[in-house]
């Protein structure tokens, strides 16, 4: 039987080589790390309650999905201004108790509190005050004005330097 060979070519569309689009930040449980939560949200810009130090990410604003297993009831905890009732999520492997919500499960999902439990993605966290061009990352925006100042960096090479870094489609064949 004789064997069918074609010569058209298809292009093939692919981004190999080039830099992720990753705007997604995944949690892990410390303990076992099994994934918990995947969210959109900016580590950087995270905030944090003030009566227990507890990292809030906003459900209405981010994406945020949860791989947690829901606890049955609540818990309810002493405060300075009266009692708070807390909706516990926990890890679904091994049963460590990773974050809670302030309404019941049954509720839309607004708020959600990740405790110290969660292993945060810190080495993924998107500085304000990073040099486009170079990389540098500045602990302020004095340190980057004057870290762009000594290096001779403009608006027009950290522009460059964005178009680059663009995900484009490339064609194959």
């Amino acid at each position: 039987m004789p064997k069918i060979v074609t010569s058209k070519r298809l292009p093939v569309y692919t981004n190999k080589g080039q830099k992720e689009d990753d705007n997604f930040n995944a949690f892990h449980c410390k303990r076992c790390r099994t994934h918990l939560v995947t969210t959109d949200a900016e580590l950087a810009q995270l905030p944090r309650r003030r009566t227990d130090g507890a990292m809030v990410l906003d459900a209405r604003l981010q994406v945020v999905q949860l791989y947690t297993l829901r606890k049955e009831g609540s818990r309810t905890i002493r405060r300075e201004k009266g009692v708070e009732r807390q909706y516990v999520h926990a890890c679904p492997s091994c049963d460590q108790e990773v974050a809670y919500t302030s309404k019941p499960h049954e509720a839309e999902l607004e708020l959600i509190y990740l405790s110290d439990a969660v292993d945060v993605p810190w080495h993924r966290m998107k500085s304000p005050w990073t040099c486009k061009v170079c990389g540098y990352i500045c602990q302020n925006l004095q340190q980057l004005q004057l870290h762009r100042k000594q290096r001779d960096h403009t608006e027009e090479m950290e522009n460059e330097q964005e178009e680059k870094n663009q995900l484009k489609p490339i064609v194959v064949g």
